[in-house]
């Protein structure tokens, strides 16, 4: 196979962008800086491009090719000839000696000149195809090319594939270096996607507000969908929800006008105003006015149908012809073919006979067909039919101008706003539309009363919570540390883990949001590698931390480090740095920030102090001061805003529980009607006050009414909901305190026999 057939799998840098008109990299100097250093150094001049998925490591390759026609290049980098490899096409044929052969062919077209430039886009696939087909030896021989300084190469991996590429050769790290690209600030993003959304512009036929821009930004910047193509990183996931935006909008201002949508919401209201209902915006019309007004907006209604029908119509007859000419192009094509192929094999026979005859000594007469196919000319019926295709594709040109004017003049007046682009993420993430347009204002004024909602008894811990992330919100915090960072003590079942909880639905307005580290789970001196990962040379070095790893995939959460006295000391090392400098470096040497992380430890030293009916909690506080200098480091406990983050919990009164388990009572109640069911549950007062008195642990905190509630309230509901069918009404709830037993009245049965202690 001749050299020139690596043509086929490696595609020249300038070719490659010619894939992406109008590319343009914005706001990425900086990241663009650091590649042409690397790639100018003497050593280590190959680059390992590491970042998740949508970040964009193609586009920051493409650059180097686009940036030749920049006067400020680096003539180092000007002189690069880049080259993609095409992996796929490579691999395609199956067979080992074809791809081997081509494999050679590449290296040796990459040798030929030292500034070559190998960019390989998913070094995953390409060591996964190398497997896969029994062609491990190719990175070995890529690895030693590099190694001879032949070329250098740039190979893009994802994080999660990080391992894989880490793995596939021992030396990988003396040839490479890493660079790792991060998403970019909110800054930068707003220039990105700014410019890119141009081209969804232009794609859709349909303008993009600044609005429906920002709310893309914000909702996209705030939260983390498991949709898979808003899962990826920014600036992807910020565009693929304004392409599914305008995607969704188009499809339903294409099947049914916006303005008819308005005037039959305001007809509808003006029918309810003539049926007397309190309606503002008619409130000081007379009967006869909202007549006339709806007579009016009915014709309205009725031209504005007729017109969009016409111009449905108008389309359909359009996509029709089109569609007629196309089918008709495609039979001349296969005409024209046919006839072709008529026309060599007349031409052979006429060959072939003049042949025979000068064999014979008899020479003929040339035909004119045979010495005008020679001189380049074709047939009178291929150049009709060529001729009548050129007609038929003119005419197919003309109707798709007319399909484009008629689609452009459909979509004139048609704008992207922010609530199509709320809408579209409600439907795709399942939070409701109101939660996401929330103002993020008033979201933050009422977090106490957001927290309080949740958290009883409590209010001196929630408001400390509430202004710290207030400042961080505003901008007033340290960029280099965490948003805010707190220690919660006190009693067990008093709201500390449900604190966290409830700060991450407020914020994220989901609980699941929450990154959650049980540290008794870290108990053993090497579980440090499981958070920040492995060294180098032990198993899983690849593999990054647990803890890392989370927060490279999503750095705006709520981290909870529950119990943290059960963890090993060597951890606290790891919690000094991310509470100090507000990032950590895995063991891959790739840096996590955590300066948009709000965390938040709990620990149960000093709970006994508070459980003692003989300590004030002021005492237990001062207790569990001196227990805590006595089992942490000073520099650590400073690391909470100097100590004034570190926040004990009170231990809950009667009335806090009683309110705790009127919630669970609400609860129920909300699950029984979520069933469909016309049952209420109900509990006097006096009944609830005497069941928590008797039935509440201080030592168990509020977690024992749920349970209690769980084991002798929640059976009696579902069996009454299994063997009545058609119970409905109140099913009342009596308590007696002097056997502490549990009645339960079902509604159609007035008369049943107390039950046993503890007995529903």
């Amino acid at each position: 196979m001749p050299d020139g057939s690596s043509q086929n799998f490696l595609i020249r840098g300038s070719d490659y962008l010619a894939r992406f008109p109008g590319f343009k990299l914005v706001a990425r100097e900086d990241e663009v800086k650091r590649l042409n250093r690397i790639l100018m150094r003497d050593k280590a001049n190959s680059v390992l491009l590491v970042g998740p998925g949508g970040v964009g490591c193609t586009a920051l390759c493409l650059e180097l090719e686009s940036c030749k026609a920049d006067p400020e290049t680096p003539f180092d980098i000007l002189s690069k000839r880049l080259f993609w490899l095409d992996t796929d096409g490579l691999f395609s044929s199956g067979d080992p000696a074809a791809m081997n052969e081509n494999f050679q062919n590449v290296l040796r077209r990459l040798s030929r000149y030292p500034d070559t430039l190998l960019v390989i886009e998913d070094m995953r696939d390409f060591i996964e195809a190398t497997r896969n087909h029994g062609c491990t030896h190719f990175i070995n021989a890529l690895m030693r090319a590099l190694d001879q300084g032949k070329f250098q190469a740039i190979f893009e991996s994802r994080d999660e594939h990080l391992e894989i590429v880490l793995k596939c050769h021992s030396n990988i790290g003396e040839f490479f270096t890493m660079l790792d690209l991060q998403e970019p600030s909110r800054e930068a993003l707003q220039k990105i996607v700014s410019e890119a959304v141009k081209r969804l512009e232009d794609h859709h036929k349909i303008p993009v507000s600044d609005e429906a821009v920002e709310t893309a930004i914000e909702l996209t910047w705030k939260y983390r969908v498991r949709e898979m193509s808003l899962s990826r990183a920014q600036p992807e996931r910020t565009l693929n929800l304004l392409d599914r935006a305008l995607t969704s909008y188009r499809q339903e201002a294409h099947a049914r006008p916006p303005k008819l949508n308005e005037k039959e919401r305001e007809l509808a209201l003006i029918a309810r105003a003539q049926k007397g209902e309190n309606i503002s915006a008619f409130a000081a019309k007379t009967p006869d006015e909202l007549k006339k007004m709806s007579e009016m907006l009915a014709s309205q209604i009725e031209i504005i149908r007729s017109e969009w029908q016409a111009k449905q119509e108008s389309l359909r007859k359009i996509y029709k012809n089109q569609t007629d000419g196309e089918e008709a192009l495609k039979d001349l094509e296969d005409r024209l073919e046919e006839q072709r192929k008529k026309d060599q094999e007349a031409r052979e026979s006429a060959e072939s006979e003049l042949k025979e005859k000068a064999e014979a000594g008899k020479a003929g007469f040339q035909p004119f067909n045979i010495k005008t196919a020679a001189a380049g000319y074709e047939s009178e019926k291929v150049n009709a039919i060529k001729a009548e295709m050129d007609q038929l594709q003119k005419a197919i040109e003309k109707n798709k101008q007319a399909f484009d004017a008629m689609t452009r003049e459909i979509n004139q007046g048609l704008e992207l706003s922010a609530d199509h682009v709320l809408h579209e993420f409600s439907s795709l993430s399942g939070i409701p539309a109101n939660k996401l347009n929330q103002d993020e204002r008033a979201k933050l004024i009422n977090l106490d009363e957001t927290l309080s909602g949740r958290v009883y008894g409590q209010d001196h811990a929630v408001k400390k919570l509430a202004d710290a992330v207030r400042v961080a919100r505003v901008g007033l915090k340290d960029p280099n540390k965490p948003q805010a960072a707190f220690m919660f003590l006190g009693p067990s079942g008093v709201g500390k883990t449900e604190m966290a909880k409830a700060l991450t639905a407020a914020l994220h307005d989901d609980e699941r949001a929450l990154l959650r580290f049980d540290m008794s789970e870290y108990m053993e001196k090497h579980a440090v590698a499981k958070l920040i990962g492995a060294p180098p040379g032990y198993e899983g070095y690849e593999a990054g931390g647990i803890l890392t790893n989370a927060m490279r995939r999503n750095p705006y959460v709520v981290i909870l480090f529950d119990e943290i006295e059960k963890a090993h000391p060597d951890i606290f090392n790891v919690f000094l740095q991310v509470l100090d400098d507000g990032r950590l470096t895995d063991n891959r040497g790739l840096t996590v920030s955590f300066s948009e992380a709000i965390i938040l430890m709990t620990t149960n030293i000093g709970q006994k102090n508070f459980l003692d009916p003989a300590m004030s909690f002021e005492d237990a506080v001062a207790e569990t001061t001196r227990e805590l200098d006595n089992t942490y480091r000073p520099e650590f406990l400073n690391r909470f805003n100097g100590r004034q983050n570190i926040v004990c919990f009170n231990s809950l009164g009667l009335p806090v529980i009683e309110k705790i388990a009127t919630r669970e009572i609400m609860k129920l109640n909300a699950q029984i009607k979520a069933q469909g069911r016309d049952l209420t549950v109900e509990i006097t007062p006096d009944s609830l006050r005497a069941l928590c008195k008797d039935q509440y642990n201080p030592a168990n905190g509020a977690r024992g009414i749920p349970g209690y509630f769980a084991s002798q309230i929640h059976p009696a509901v579902a069996n009454t909901m299994l063997e009545a069918e058609s119970a409905h009404g109140v099913m009342e709830v009596i308590y007696d305190s002097k056997t502490q037993t549990l009645r339960v009245v079902h509604p159609q049965v007035r008369d049943a026999a107390p039950a046993k202690k503890g007995a529903a």
